[in-house]
C-alpha cells in the first residue's frame, strides 16, 4: 500500500511538473489598445508647387488602456518619410523599435496615408525582436492625430492604437 501512495504521489508530481513545462511553453498572444504620443524632428524638400518630401525622426512614449501590458510604458523611436501632394499622403513608410520596460526589443516597419497636419492612418507590422520578444508576430492598427506644436520646426501627434501579438 505505501508502494502505491508512493508512486501516485511521485505520478502527480511529475504530472505537475511537465505539465507546467509545457503550459510555459505555450504562445503567448495579447491584444492591447493604446496611446502613444510623438515628439517629431522634420526635414523637407520642396518638389515643385504643390509638393514636398519630408524625412522624419519620431520619439514617443506608449501608454496601454489598461495601465499594463507588454507594450506599456515602452519608447518608441522610429525614421520614415513620405511625399505630400496637395497636402495629402499616401506613402508614409518607417521603420522602428519599440523599447520595453523589461529592456526587450520590439522591431517593426509601418505604411501609412492621410492628410497633412490632420489624420492619417496606417498599419505596423512586427518583424522581430528580442529577448523574450525574439520571433514575435503581430500587427498595429492605428490612427495618427496631428497636433499644433509647441514650438515651431517639430511636429506632434498622438497615435491611437490597437496591437495584437504573438509570442513564441
Amino acid at each position: 500500500m505505501k508502494k502505491l501512495i508512493l508512486i501516485l504521489v511521485m505520478s502527480l508530481v511529475l504530472s505537475a511538473t511537465f505539465g507546467l513545462d509545457a503550459l510555459a511553453q505555450t504562445p503567448k498572444e495579447g491584444t492591447e489598445s493604446t496611446t502613444t504620443s510623438y515628439y517629431v524632428t522634420l526635414k523637407a524638400i520642396p518638389l515643385g508647387e504643390g509638393r514636398v518630401h519630408m524625412t522624419y525622426e519620431a520619439f514617443g512614449v506608449t501608454i496601454s488602456e489598461t495601465g499594463e501590458g507588454l507594450f506599456h510604458g515602452a519608447t518608441v523611436r522610429a525614421l520614415g518619410g513620405m511625399t505630400i501632394e496637395k497636402g495629402v499622403y499616401n506613402d508614409d513608410k518607417a521603420y522602428g523599435v519599440f523599447n520595453l520596460l523589461n529592456g526587450d526589443k520590439v522591431f517593426f516597419t509601418t505604411t501609412a496615408a492621410g492628410k497633412s497636419g490632420d489624420i492619417g492612418k496606417g498599419t505596423a507590422t512586427f518583424i522581430g525582436g528580442t529577448g523574450k520578444c525574439a520571433g514575435i508576430q503581430g500587427s498595429v492598427e492605428f490612427t495618427r492625430n496631428s497636433l499644433r506644436p509647441a514650438i515651431e520646426g517639430i511636429g506632434q501627434s498622438y497615435l491611437k492604437s490597437k496591437i495584437q501579438y504573438k509570442l513564441p
